[in-house]
Parts: C-alpha cells; sequence; structure tokens
C-alpha cells in the first residue's frame, strides 16, 4: 500500500485513507457507497505485511471508457435483479404479487431483448445464488445493447449449497417467458442426473491459474473452484427451474411462454 499504491493515488483517493478502530493504519474506502463506519462496515485494510489482496471485476477496451459516449449505462429500479429487501416494503409487496410482470413491467420493458435478458439474469442469479444484483449494466448507445454479468462476489457460499432464495427467480416465475432456445438448452442440461453439475465443474476445472511448479515442492492444487455442495445445488435449482417452467407451460401453453428469440 505505502509503496505501490499511495505514490501514484490521487489526492481524492488519498483523502479516504484512515487508521482503523484497530489502530491498523493506511485502510482506506476509495469509493465505496456502502462504507460506514458507524455501522461497523469496515474499509480496506492491508495485512501484516503491508499488502492488499483484489481483484479486478472488469476491464474494458479504450472504446467503451470513452466519457463522450454514454455507452455503459445502469438500469436503476427496473424490474428487478435483486434480492427482495425491506428497504421499501410497499414496493416489496407490490413486486411480490403475481400480476405484478403482467400489470407492471410488460408494457414498460421490451420483451425483446431486454426482459428476457432480464429473466435470463435472474435465472443465473439463482443458479449461483448471487443475492446482491441491485442493477444491471449494460453496454449500448441506444438502450438495447446485452447485460453485463459481473460483480457476482456474493455467489454460492455455505448457505446456498441447503437454501435456495427463490425471490431470485422471481421474474421468471411472474412474467412466465424464456426464450425456447435457453429452455431447450436447459432440459438438455438436464438430461440425466448431474450432467448439469458435471458440466459446470469441467468448465471452473481449467487449471488456468496454477503457476509452474517449483522444484522440490509438491504441486498445489488449484482447481477445486467449487464444492460439492456447491454442485449438488446448482442441480438442485436447475431441477426447480424446469418445475416452475412446466407450470408455466401448464397454465400458459408452450406458444406464449416460449419465446422465439435470437440472443443478439
Amino acid at each position: 500500500v505505502v509503496n505501490e499504491i499511495m505514490p501514484v493515488a490521487t489526492p481524492e483517493f488519498l483523502d479516504t485513507f484512515t487508521t482503523y478502530e484497530n489502530k491498523t493504519k493506511n485502510c482506506f474506502y476509495g469509493t465505496c457507497n456502502y462504507c460506514d463506519p458507524a455501522r461497523g462496515i469496515s474499509p480496506i485494510c492491508p495485512f501484516a505485511d503491508g499488502t492488499v489482496e483484489g481483484v479486478m471485476i472488469l476491464m474494458l477496451p479504450k472504446k467503451f471508457r470513452d466519457g463522450s459516449k454514454a455507452i455503459i449505462s445502469k438500469a436503476e429500479n427496473q424490474f428487478p435483479i435483486v434480492a427482495w429487501t425491506d428497504e421499501d416494503k410497499d414496493r416489496m409487496e407490490n413486486m411480490k404479487s403475481k400480476d405484478y410482470c403482467d400489470a407492471m413491467v410488460k408494457s414498460k420493458v421490451p420483451i425483446q431483448p431486454r426482459l428476457l435478458d432480464i429473466i435470463e439474469t435472474s435465472i443465473f442469479d439463482f443458479l449461483v445464488q448471487n443475492t446482491d444484483r441491485h442493477s444491471y449494466e449494460f453496454i449500448s448507445e441506444d438502450n438495447r445493447g446485452g447485460i453485463m454479468l459481473i460483480d457476482h462476489g456474493k455467489s454460492f457460499g455455505l448457505a446456498s449449497q441447503e437454501n435456495d432464495k427463490m425471490e431470485l427467480l422471481t421474474p421468471l416465475i411472474q412474467c412466465c417467458i424464456l426464450r425456447k432456445t435457453t429452455y431447450e438448452y436447459f432440459q438438455w442440461l438436464s438430461r440425466m442426473d448431474g450432467a448439469f453439475s458435471d458440466a459446470v465443474l469441467r468448465l471452473t476445472s481449467v487449471d488456468i491459474a496454477t503457476p509452474p511448479a517449483i522444484e522440490g515442492e509438491a504441486k498445489e492444487d488449484y482447481t477445486a473452484v467449487l464444492r460439492d455442495g456447491d454442485l449438488v445445488g446448482l442441480d438442485r435449482r436447475m431441477s426447480i427451474i424446469l418445475d416452475e417452467m412446466k407450470t408455466c407451460i401448464d397454465e400458459r401453453g408452450s406458444g406464449e411462454v416460449l419465446v422465439e428469440s435470437p440472443l443478439f
């Protein structure tokens, strides 16, 4: 922090540095909408050796970082890709209504592609149990770009191995529409027990992060990205998604539920 971050930090960034209550020096907030020492939400503090650990969420090409163009947009407070909260109880109860999508959303949000994209994103969040998507971003100059799936740091976890947050699936349950190709792909992935989790395991076991083995030392296994409980949860949640789709098709018919729509 002292040798590599502070020398190149902007004055605005340096103003967020502080000494935390445990007397740890050079803690910082940076730009953080949720950091609040009064509520016990701590800043980022270095380890004993003075280093900090972080992760790059997204790196965009320069053309998407051009401040003169409104290319990266954020949609706030639309039909949500969120975990329902108690922040606005009236709104929350309204959004839980089974008629909310038909009455309030389909007339305001274009079904193709935006609403279908929102529903697929909610399915993704349900599968990985991401409870922290309070808005969504998309790359577009005309509000028609695809949704960017970024920032899934609150996914999986021990609680998600056994307890599924069904509220994450609300957009699908209420709207009862899905791309036909997505539904067929889900069916194919579920053609046998464990097929979906096996596919995810293979995809997440690519050993791209393993450094070269040091002579005389055992090579550490870096491939266990997901635990067994996470994989079991993925198969269980895929089964729930297909059950909800069956209910929609039984009630509304496949012609209304399954939408012929390109991904892009």
